[in-house]
């Protein structure tokens, strides 16, 4: 009995093992099969008419470095010998300088004074704006006394107490505190000797300081002490992107959500663009910057000078052309990140500006969204009763919060694959998760639908593994409505839905737009949204009158600059495709493949918004762009670069087709 006992339990025992076998081999033929797929999919799209199409871009740069245009701006071997001799003389001249040596000697004092003398300058200017409140206040003739100055004259002299008996320089102060030492030599690329003083201890300028000090408190019978202090803070930010303008791009990606906070968000931006440039144009000068164009660069160029016309040329009078010189300037910033941009440390310090910015303000948008201070606006409440509100932080628009952080998004997916550490991983992973949570709370459809593909396509890049996912994610599909929030899920089965009232009126608005081009295909109406709103009410729908533009990136394009803008902005957009399909294929490492791939995803998912919304139409979003695919193009440039390298020095350096994170 005993026997026949044990002899059930190993038959019973043999069946569970071959039922396991059975499965394990049914999911492994299943999982064989979709990688097998994938595989197929892989090979036509590398080796078939997208691989060929998306691949060719050598082939195209190497007919314009020997076309005649090119040949014609390099001139012969004696021109360029001649334009050589003419920067020689201008760089030589520009370094002897009397400016350039009065401005190194005044960057060198401030940075090697003794913090007594900024205590001295702090404390001064705090008594003097107390007596000038209280001179206001016993004194009404002299003008309104406001409590605020008192309260500012206060605080600056608290703050200026430490320093007033510190007697470290100022750059030794920096250097060995833990966060501004971060900040000026890990995250602006100051050496570690820059803040040693060669030439002698620190300065004491007691005397001269407390002048300065004296001077300025006075100043706040006409100016407020806050508006003194927010010059002194410009004007040391200025003399750090003078001295590096890599500095002045880093400020820019970093400060441009930031920008909401002051009065003309454009107008700080744009500043900021072009005190870099001009620091940028000096360097060049001196001959410590350089300036290259390709072929992509070029179309980009061209491109500007279309924008620059629209606007010259226009229907809009002085607000157009106003609005084509900002959005020039602004794209003023491709350039700079790619010729400033050009080492995998910057490029990094790039990318970790974007991200952080982006973080800060993915967690205002959430905690606004969770506080009930999110908007009703832009919300069709008829049809989405149960959505409370739509999160904007600090675009004012949910849309243009969405398209920032569609842009941002990849960038901090790159950042999660290349952490190096588990709480490096960690902290990138509550990032992202941030970032998908602000995004939901906009309750953009589009940057919904953007996102999701583009995490797709990024993810498929990284790894083919990643096509299993998809293919498990389309199964699960019909489940999805019973596991996700129903006004979530309401809300993205709504795209495409005739009833909703946003759906319909940016299809009439289209409709509209259509009806101009039929009149301005060729030209244009002419740059900016303030054209836009004078001609299209001519054409507009009963009700779409007050349409501010298009609705979509294209169609603005082709109505602000005709089908020559329209043109050129596609050749932009697929040589730029080209050249970082062309860099995939061969790679010259990882990182560099992982940034190009991130960079790619990002303007594919504003594109694919910008067929249902004018992206462009927030002047922040419209400089995020360029700089985000001068960031691809710089990781190119800079991988081409070192392939050329080490092919020169004859290494035996491999390069595979594609590569895999999983390895």
């Amino acid at each position: 009995m005993k026997k026949n006992k044990k002899n059930e339990k190993i038959e019973k025992n043999d069946k569970k093992s071959e039922r396991s076998c059975t499965n394990l081999a049914g999911v492994s033929i299943f999982i064989f099969l979709l990688d097998k797929l994938s595989d197929c999919i892989y090979n036509m799209l590398v080796n078939g008419w997208f691989g060929r199409i998306f691949s060719s871009y050598s082939a195209e740069i190497s007919s314009y470095e020997n076309g005649q245009v090119v040949a014609y701006f390099k001139g012969t071997n004696g021109s360029r010998d001649f334009l050589r001799k003419i920067r020689m003389f201008l760089s030589c001249h520009f370094e002897n300088s009397f400016i350039l040596k009065l401005l190194r000697k005044g960057v060198h004092n401030l940075a090697f004074a003794s913090l007594k003398s900024y205590g001295s300058f702090f404390l001064a200017f705090g008594i003097y704006t107390m007596i000038v409140y209280l001179i206001k206040k016993f004194l009404p003739v002299t003008g309104e006394a406001n409590i605020d100055y008192m309260f500012i004259g206060i605080y600056v002299c608290l703050i200026s107490i430490p320093l007033y008996f510190s007697r470290k320089p100022l750059a030794t102060a920096v250097k060995s505190s833990r966060m501004l030492g971060a900040v000026f030599v890990d995250a602006f690329g100051y050496r570690e000797e820059s803040f040693e003083n060669k030439k002698q201890n620190a300065t004491s300028k007691t005397g001269v300081a407390i002048l300065l000090g004296l001077i300025a408190g006075i100043s706040t019978f006409a100016v407020s002490p806050l508006n003194i202090l927010m010059v002194t803070l410009l004007f040391a930010v200025i003399t750090l992107i003078v001295i590096s303008p890599e500095i002045g791009v880093l400020i820019c990606i970093f400060g441009l959500p930031f920008c909401s906070l002051l009065p003309n968000p454009t107008l700080i931006l744009t500043v900021a663009v072009l005190v870099t440039a001009f620091s940028y144009v000096i360097k060049l000068i001196r001959g410590k910057r350089i300036f290259h164009l390709d072929l992509l660069d070029m179309i980009v160029l061209i491109f500007s000078i279309i924008v620059f016309f629209s606007g010259a040329i226009t229907l809009g009078g002085k607000e157009s052309y106003y609005a084509a010189v900002v959005s020039c300037v602004l794209l003023f910033g491709y350039f700079l990140v790619t010729n400033l941009m050009r080492t995998d440390i910057w490029i990094k310090r790039c990318i970790l500006a974007l991200v952080t910015s982006g973080t800060v303000v993915a967690i205002i948008g959430v905690l606004q969204y969770v506080l009930g201070a999110a908007v009703n606006d832009w919300l069709d409440l008829k049809q989405f009763s149960d959505i409370y509100g739509r999160t904007t932080s600090l675009f004012g628009n949910p849309n243009y919060l969405a398209a920032y952080l569609t842009l941002v998004f990849p960038f901090a997916i790159y950042l999660t694959f290349a952490a190096k550490t588990k709480k490096e991983a960690l902290l990138c992973v509550l990032c992202d998760i941030i970032i998908v949570l602000c995004t939901v709370f906009t309750w953009s459809r589009g940057a919904w639908l953007a996102m999701l593909i583009c995490l797709i396509i990024q993810c498929m890049i990284y790894s083919r593994k990643t096509l299993r996912l998809v293919w498990l994610f389309v199964l699960a599909l019909p489940f999805l409505p019973y596991v996700l929030p129903k006004n979530l899920v309401a809300r993205f089965l709504s795209i495409g839905n005739l009833s909703d009232s946003s759906i319909m009126y940016r299809i009439y608005t289209w409709r509209g737009s259509m009806n101009m081009i039929k009149d301005y295909f060729w030209g244009g109406i002419g740059y900016g949204t303030e054209t836009f709103s004078a001609v299209y009410p001519t054409y507009a729908y009963a009700g779409i009158e007050s349409a501010a533009h298009s609705h979509s990136l294209f169609l603005q394009i082709l109505i602000s600059m005709g089908i020559g803008g329209l043109v050129c902005f596609a050749l932009v957009l697929v040589f730029y495709a080209q050249k970082s399909f062309e860099y995939l294929k061969a790679p010259s490492d990882k990182s560099g493949f992982m940034i190009t791939v991130s960079s790619l995803v990002a303007i594919v998912s504003i594109t694919i918004m910008g067929m249902f919304d004018y992206v462009w139409y927030n002047n922040r979003i419209f400089f995020l762009f360029w700089v985000v695919m001068a960031i691809g193009v710089s990781c190119i440039k800079n991988g081409n670069v070192r392939i050329s390298k080490a092919q020169n020095l004859n290494m035996d350096v491999e390069y595979s087709a594609s590569v895999d994170i999983d390895k």
